[in-house]
């Protein structure tokens, strides 16, 4: 359904001219909240924020998703419940198959392995000897809880770059699983905890894996609660901007298209590389990742929220990566959208495999996109973006 149509609906329904139903209902809650309606309507209407204030009004009319939103607040009031379930549940299947029941065939089918720990046991503060300043991160749910590896490689990556990194321990989920399920007042709570945890941090930016983290953290909590994390930053956005990144890349000897050169002396042509390394005609040039072809897949909220798409193939080019272009669209993920709409779901995705076929791999800025992409697509990796990152750090490292 088109989101003019929705906004019509919820038009009518708001000035009574409409009764809650069960259509109406489920043409409210099977809005994906991707956010693309928002730059398209010639009003300037944010029909994501208009949608979740309706979602908020008639939470209680469907008995599935009460029972979902009551299991979502019992595992994310504290951070380590919902690893803590995870690994239970992992366990249980071990005796008795619950995955092929609904709702745990979910995660048999998203392919999800839970990891012996989370994110968050391996440390709290990441000291560098020499700093040259702090970073804190917001990690998410998805890794903390299941991608502990990805936030590994932040942390290294920014220890690289001369950072030292604080992952603070009261922080919890964002509030966004929450907020679309329409529990306004529980995703507040959520907000009021993380704003309190990080802005009292002497840091330079709050980075995240997430758009849907960094994008409600930012723009959300001053749009629904009026505070907000202002420095919080997406990941491939701090990257870019980053000047010591951009100086790593440089006293790599690898091209730096769409950075400064940070260096005291003027890059001569003669001297200039290719994004592997070698001088440009060389046919010993180094290739990070081999020869692969790659395409990156778009998160919503980067594309429509944050305004981010460049950024990260500039990235992805910048450490030797070939991009093969691809129609941006929606994994199908949404967040509770995934549990509540399976079917929606995996047609969305279908279409991204269709596209995605013609990848040797698959990068994007998205744990959860992850997720969705890995449930259907097995053959060729699929990586965030800081994991490349951090391996094209080692990788020169290790040749320098």
């Amino acid at each position: 359904m088109s989101a003019r149509g929705r906004i019509a609906l919820v038009t009518k329904f708001i000035e009574g001219e409409l009764e809650l139903s069960k259509k109406l209902d489920d043409r409210i809650f099977s809005c994906i909240l991707c956010g693309a309606c928002n730059k398209l309507c010639p009003l300037g209407i944010n029909v994501t924020d208009t949608i979740y204030e309706v979602r908020n009004h008639i939470r209680g009319f469907n008995k599935k998703r009460i029972l979902l939103g009551l299991g979502i607040k019992l595992v994310l009031k504290k951070a380590s419940n919902l690893f803590k379930a995870l690994k239970l549940l992992e366990t249980i299947n071990e005796i008795i198959p619950i995955f092929r029941l609904y709702p745990f065939s979910i995660i048999k089918r998203m392919d999800i392995t839970i990891p012996t720990s989370m994110l968050k046991d391996k440390g709290n503060i990441f000291r560098v000897s020499k700093p040259k300043g702090r970073i804190a991160i917001f990690t998410g749910c998805t890794v903390n809880f299941l991608y502990p590896n990805i936030g590994i490689s932040l942390i290294e990556s920014l220890n690289a770059m001369n950072y030292d990194v604080i992952l603070p321990k009261s922080e919890v989920c964002c509030g966004a699983p929450l907020m679309g399920l329409g529990l306004k007042e529980d995703a507040a709570e959520m907000a009021e905890k993380n704003i309190k945890a990080f802005k009292k941090l002497n840091v330079e930016a709050v980075v995240g894996f997430c758009p849907t983290c960094i994008d409600f953290i930012k723009n959300g909590y001053k749009n629904l609660f009026g505070d907000a994390i202002d420095n919080a930053v997406e990941v491939s956005q701090f990257f870019k901007d980053n000047n010591e990144f951009a100086s790593l890349l440089v006293s790599s000897q690898h091209s730096v298209a769409g950075y400064k050169n940070t260096s005291s002396q003027p890059e001569s042509p003669k001297s200039r590389k290719t994004f592997g390394g070698a001088e440009k005609g060389s046919q010993e040039s180094h290739r990070f990742y081999g020869t692969k072809k790659v395409i990156y897949h778009d998160p919503c909220h980067s594309v429509y929220s944050l305004n981010i798409s460049d950024e990260p193939r500039k990235i992805l080019q910048s450490v030797g990566l070939d991009i093969i272009d691809s129609e941006k669209g929606c994994c199908g993920f949404g967040g509770t959208f995934r549990l509540l709409y399976q079917e929606l779901s995996e047609g969305i995705l279908e279409k991204r495999i269709k596209e995605y076929q013609k990848a040797d791999m698959i990068v994007t800025s998205c744990p959860n996109c992850i997720i969705q992409l890995k449930s259907k697509i097995n053959d060729r990796p699929i990586k965030h973006i800081v994991e490349v990152i951090n391996e094209y750090i080692k990788s020169n490292q290790k040749i320098g």
